[in-house]
Parts: structure tokens; C-alpha cells; sequence
């Protein structure tokens, strides 16, 4: 991996008129439980990052070139250490980052994230939408994963699953997968086949999630844009209404799911499909076949009036320890 802001400015420009892609992530400083670092969507990004270039240079000669690590994340988990952004903030280091390698003479370029907040990928949109201005090839395909849990279909990742010895059990973790989003199940197995090392073995000992108790007004307005027949606004007003109420738990533990079943074994399952989807979707976009995925929830931009309303917080004094 080569950190294209470290090596001589002449070499950097060499490095990028190779045509090789540039990696750009960005992820908060954020609480993942008692059990995950504060780094740990940078982790799995960078683990990302090799693993999707191993499949890349089996059809093309590029070198890994890291652009730069934004240490930066819109409405991130409530939790001691988390590090707040706001999002005009994020945004504009973004937009920054992408302009400046514009200018330094990139043709592609991917943004990694492992940061769901929908505030947080509208502003990585933003970093994409100057690129394509610019004539660069862009793609975050983050997106597509996030597009993914409005509508999925949890059986294809059921080899994830196969140590539950209890059918009941894995039958319920299956059906509640997409609403497995911070630190539980899904992501401690990433964490454990990404960065084994920063996982601490407490993760064994948590208790399950306790159960979530939906927004009712998200769900209201849910109900009614399915009436209307808007299925993917109605399935992200679902979403949202799951994330309020997580938000809302006392105790707030900070994790979802049940991270104590997490093994890196399920972790190199949805590696493997994550790692397969970014890269077919590397492949159009840089053959202008397609466009990077766009953003879920788009309306939590308008609705939050830019990132100025609605920010969730948790005291520390509610904070599961």
C-alpha cells in the first residue's frame, strides 16, 4: 500500500497517471461497544481496501494507492471517545480531498466508508458528484451494501449462521440481520476477520441487544409512504424508525444484535460477498457501464436542515459500562 501523500509530489503524479484508482477513506472516531476500538470502521475499510485491490490486479497492474484517511464522521454512535463532526464539516473536507486529487491528476478514485449515518454518506456523495464533474471516475460503494439491508434477503448468508446450533436462535438473528447495523453480530465477525487484534474476548460475555422499541412516528410516516406506493422510502422510514429507538435504550448499549455469536469464520462470509459486489461495481463505474450507487435516506439532509436538527446524543451517565 502506498500512501500517495508521503512519497516525493513528482512520484505522486507518476503513481496516479498509471490510471490506478485511489483509495479515499473516511470513517469516524466512534464508539462500537465495550468489546470494538474507536477506529474500527477505519479498520474494516483498510481491510476492505486489500482485499478488494487483490481482486482488482488479477485484471489490471495497479498499484495499491491510499489517498488519504478522513478521520472524520457525521453522527457517529453515542459513546466515551466519540469524536462529532458536523456534516457542512465533513462535507467540505470531502469535497476537499476529492478536488485536490482531481487537480493532482487521478482519473479514478473509490471512497471506503464502513459508516452507515445517512448524513455521513450524502456528504461522501457530495466528494463523488465533484469528481464526475471533473471527468474522474468515482464510486462509494458503501452505498450498495446500505441499499442492500432495505431489502434483504438474509438465506444467501446463511453459511454465516451454521454454527447457531439452536434453530431458533439462528432463525431470529437471520430475520433481524438488517437491523444489525453497530457493533453486534455482523460487524464483531468483520472486526474478528479484519482486525482480530482489536477485538477484546469480552465480546464472548455481552448479553444480547435488549429489544428495540420502533419509532412511532418514523413508522407512521413509514405506513404511509407505503400506502402511497413508494416501497424504498417506506422500507427507509422503517429503518430510521429501528435507529431512533436503539437510539433511545437505557441502559444504551452501544451495539446491536448479538456481537457474543460473532466469529471471524462468519466475518470472511460477508467479507466475501461485500468484497464481490465492490469490485463488480468498481468494474462498470470505471468502465462507464454504471454510476457509483447512489445514498440511501437522501431526505435526511432536508429533513435535519443540513445536519443542524435532530442530532441523537446519549448522556455519559446512560451509557452502558
Amino acid at each position: 500500500m502506498i500512501s500517495l501523500l508521503d512519497v516525493a509530489h513528482q512520484e505522486a503524479r507518476r503513481l496516479v497517471r498509471t490510471g490506478a484508482p485511489v483509495y479515499l477513506t473516511i470513517n469516524p472516531v466512534e464508539y462500537h461497544g465495550p468489546h470494538l476500538s474507536l477506529h474500527n470502521d477505519r479498520l474494516i475499510s483498510l481491510g476492505l481496501v486489500r482485499e478488494v485491490h487483490e481482486e482488482l490486479a488479477k485484471t489490471h497492474d495497479w498499484p495499491l494507492l491510499l489517498g488519504a484517511d478522513l478521520e472524520v464522521g457525521v453522527e457517529p454512535c453515542p459513546g466515551l471517545g466519540t469524536r462529532r463532526t458536523p456534516f457542512p464539516v465533513v462535507r467540505h473536507l470531502v469535497v476537499e480531498a476529492c478536488r485536490a486529487l482531481a487537480e493532482l491528476g487521478t482519473t479514478k478514485v473509490i471512497l471506503m466508508t464502513f459508516h452507515g449515518a445517512p448524513l455521513h454518506n450524502l456528504a461522501i456523495e457530495a466528494g463523488v458528484e465533484l469528481l464526475r464533474a471533473a471527468n474522474v471516475r468515482a464510486i462509494a460503494p458503501f452505498n450498495g451494501v446500505l441499499t442492500e439491508l432495505l431489502f434483504l434477503e438474509s438465506s444467501k448468508y446463511a453459511a454465516a449462521f451454521k454454527h447457531i446450533a439452536d434453530d431458533a436462535e439462528r432463525a431470529q438473528m437471520m430475520e433481524a440481520l438488517a437491523l444489525d447495523f453497530h457493533a453486534g453480530f455482523f460487524e464483531t465477525s468483520m472486526a474478528l476477520h479484519y482486525a482480530p487484534e482489536s477485538v477484546s474476548p469480552d465480546y464472548k460475555s455481552l448479553p444480547p441487544c435488549p429489544d428495540v422499541r420502533p419509532d412511532t412516528k418514523f413508522l407512521l410516516a413509514a405506513k404511509v409512504a407505503r400506502a402511497l406506493g413508494a416501497d424504498q422510502l417506506s422500507r427507509e422510514l422503517s429503518f430510521a424508525a429501528a435507529g431512533v429507538g436503539w437510539n433511545a435504550l437505557r441502559p444504551f448499549p452501544g451495539y446491536t444484535g448479538r456481537p457474543h455469536r460473532a466469529t471471524p469464520q462468519a466475518g470472511a462470509v460477508f467479507a466475501a460477498e461485500m468484497v464481490r459486489r465492490y469490485v463488480q461495481g468498481i468494474e462498470d463505474v470505471f468502465a462507464g457501464r454504471s454510476e457509483s450507487p447512489p445514498p440511501i435516506m437522501r431526505w435526511a439532509g432536508t429533513l435535519s436542515l443540513g445536519g443542524r436538527i435532530g442530532n441523537l446524543t446519549v448522556p455519559p451517565s446512560d451509557q452502558l459500562r
